[in-house]
């Protein structure tokens, strides 16, 4: 199901806009209310599946820019949502999202490690999801200072040797780490940089194998600490 337009004509079917947000969960009415809400709140259509893969009437569509995956009644990040499929994030979407997550540290963690754009918590109102969507979509993290600061002053997750890292960075990687730390798809730095796709992500390749992490948001955390 997605969350858009009524047609203005009962007569006449009025197309409904591709979904900019793909929420994921067996919890099918939280689920779709949550995208009624984003829909009329943020203007965001969103698309509502039980999986991640989509199905062949989605495959047509353009990828959805964020992806909620629902943590509901999980013991810590599901293992669904850590699928390979998912850590890639090249295929689904540039941003993933967990939401219905325990306020455990343990977990906001693994998150950050995993990749994932931000967390919320189960406790959290509707307009502070809401809010933190916007954001996302906007290339931002949803995660709090103490959590971010904690993570980037944690020894454990700090990459080795990064002088040496930041020094063997190319002119050209040095560009596109920024703009990955700003939040920008890899269609987008082609664009800006007027390159190729391909190439962009032969850089990027280059880049994560450089500073040694394993996508984008670790990247962007890298680079806000040592660029």
């Amino acid at each position: 199901m997605i969350a858009g337009n009524e047609p203005r004509d009962k007569g006449i079917a009025q197309p409904l806009p591709p979904a900019q947000v793909r929420i994921v969960g067996p919890n099918k009415l939280q689920n779709e209310l949550l995208a009624y809400f984003l829909f009329h709140c943020e203007n965001l259509s969103c698309i509502c599946t039980s999986s991640l893969t989509p199905s062949a009437e989605d495959k047509n569509s353009p990828a959805p820019r964020l992806i909620m995956l629902d943590c509901l009644n999980c013991q810590g990040i599901p293992l669904w949502a850590t699928d390979p499929q998912v850590a890639g994030a090249g295929n689904l979407a540039p941003y993933l999202a967990l939401f219905n997550v325990p306020k455990e540290p343990k977990i906001t963690r693994e998150a950050m490690a995993k990749g994932f754009r931000g967390v919320f918590y189960e406790s959290m109102p509707l307009e502070i999801v809401a809010k933190g969507v916007r954001q996302m979509m906007e290339g931002e993290l949803w995660y709090s200072r103490e959590s971010l600061t904690t993570f980037l002053l944690d020894p454990e997750g700090e990459a080795g040797a990064p002088e040496q890292a930041a020094a063997s960075l190319t002119s050209r990687e040095r560009e596109i780490l920024v703009r990955i730390a700003a939040g920008a798809s890899n269609q987008e730095i082609a664009d800006d940089l007027f390159i190729s796709l391909h190439t962009v992500k032969s850089h990027i390749y280059n880049v994560f194998k450089k500073i040694d992490v394993p996508n984008r948001l670790q990247a962007a955390l890298w680079a806000a600490k040592y660029l």
